[in-house]
């Protein structure tokens, strides 16, 4: 027997209750009916105490009923050997490939089914298919990557199960992680029957033209000419240093997408313009950027001291500082405890980011991390996905997984075929006990109450 929270049996402890209360016996004095108390000299007043346990059975039982109360907060449980059966399993294709993987595997498909194997949907839901559906009717292939879909297999098929997955490796449909499974998976590849694509991307105002195969995805620039220039306007409050970080930033952009960026720019509107201070923005300062430009801008309110972090990319960045945010519906970075740290809204024509923190190193460590020019870059190119900005899940990508992948993923599988242990609770056990020791004690107690009170 083992406990899921030992920590629970320090309440043994109070089983030094009882043993106080019957070690701290104090015995009843009798009642002597007599006639006259004429000829009875004066008493001697006198005390007993016996430190002697006069009822056991009262005793163990109600130690035994504090030694099950323990054991239930400890919640007890038993590894018991669970035998599996795995005279059949699944096999798991996607429904608009079926037709085509069973012309390509017929004879392992159908020695599959003699042995009692179903075939399933590789698809949220695991629908059953038979061999009569074909890939005509086509049905949106699931948003959920291979690594999603095998995770959640977890919950409808039996641990232990033998399942054979026919799909390719490539790896826009893999996860960022690999499975963990509780049964035993073969994955058969499928031939890719293109292994060479291309496709035109769009990146940082550029256009590129993508080559594609199983080993490798490269861009080649196709523009003959430069980009436009990128046109920003800064506006400090007097007395800080708040731009030197920004315009830093703003050259690694620069250098890094090899667009120019004009700083301050009087000739023309700018795209973007950043508001570094908790005044009101000022009309001339709105009037200075485009109809549809940017603005970003930082707000006024109360400064709270207490320490945290800025979630950004998955990183944490220390935050030391920070202004009481306001109530956006979309928030882009947040804080510790998920406050707003930079929120964006739609103000007229302009995309307004309210910034609730400074670029002052004092106020964090924002500037410090090479993460705060990628933060800025779909911010100042007005990326319409600032999600994943610079890097593209393209259909047509033909890359495969690598071979130390499969063997993590052949590694899971050894793992769960071992695995035929469960954890078996023993709480209604001792609650069963406990109540039966409960019931028996009250009556053994009222029945000692009885007999103290006729004698």
């Amino acid at each position: 027997m083992q406990f899921l929270y030992p920590i629970g049996l320090f309440a043994l402890a109070g089983i030094i209750v009882p043993l106080i209360i019957h070690l701290w016996n104090v015995k009843q004095g009798k009642t002597l009916k007599i006639g006259s108390i004429a000829l009875l000299g004066e008493s001697s007043s006198a005390r007993s105490k016996s430190f002697r346990i006069n009822d056991w059975l009262l005793f163990i039982l109600r130690c035994l009923l504090l030694l099950l109360l323990a054991f239930l907060v400890a919640q007890p449980y038993l590894n018991k050997i669970v035998s599996v059966n795995r005279k059949t399993g699944w096999i798991l294709i996607e429904k608009n490939n079926f037709q085509k993987v069973f012309n390509a595997h017929k004879n392992t498909i159908d020695s599959l089914l003699k042995k009692g194997y179903e075939i399933h949907d590789f698809n949220v839901g695991f629908s059953p298919l038979t061999l009569k559906d074909t890939s005509g009717q086509v049905i949106p292939n699931s948003p959920l990557s291979y690594t999603a879909l095998l995770t959640a297999a977890n919950t409808v098929i039996p641990e232990g199960t033998p399942v054979y997955l026919f799909a390719d490796h490539r790896l826009n449909r893999l996860g960022n992680e690999l499975p963990a499974i509780n049964y035993r998976l073969s994955w058969i590849s499928l031939k890719q029957s293109d292994t060479l694509s291309n496709w035109i991307a769009t990146y940082a105002g550029k256009k590129y033209e993508a080559k594609s195969n199983p080993s490798n995805t490269s861009y080649q620039a196709l523009n003959s000419s430069d980009a436009p220039p990128i046109r920003v306007t800064i506006y400090e409050k007097p007395g800080t240093t708040d731009r030197k970080y920004l315009i830093a930033a703003l050259k690694a952009i620069e250098s890094f997408t090899r667009r120019k960026v004009l700083i301050n720019a009087t000739t023309e509107k700018a795209a973007i313009g950043f508001w570094l201070s908790d005044e009101t923005v000022s009309a001339g300062f709105r009037s200075s950027l485009e109809p549809d430009g940017t603005l970003f801008q930082y707000e006024k309110g109360k400064i709270f001291t207490t320490p945290s972090f800025i979630n950004m990319d998955g990183k944490q960045l220390r935050l030391s500082k920070s202004v009481a945010p306001g109530n956006y519906a979309e928030k882009l970075w947040t804080d510790g405890f998920g406050n707003a740290i930079l929120a964006k809204e739609k103000t007229g024509s302009l995309r307004t980011f309210h910034f609730y923190c400074r670029f002052n190193p004092q106020w964090s460590e924002l500037v410090w991390d090479p993460i705060f020019v990628k933060a800025l870059m779909p911010i100042v190119i007005h990326d319409k996905d600032p999600g994943d900005f610079g890097f593209e899940d393209n259909p047509a990508d033909q890359r495969i997984a690598s071979p130390e992948q499969n063997e993590v993923i052949k590694a899971h599988k050894t793992a769960s075929e071992t695995k035929t242990i469960r954890n078996s609770p023993l709480a209604a056990l001792f609650w069963i006990a406990a109540l039966l020791i409960l019931a028996t004690e009250r009556i053994l107690s009222f029945r000692k109450k009885t007999q103290y009170v006729k004698n």
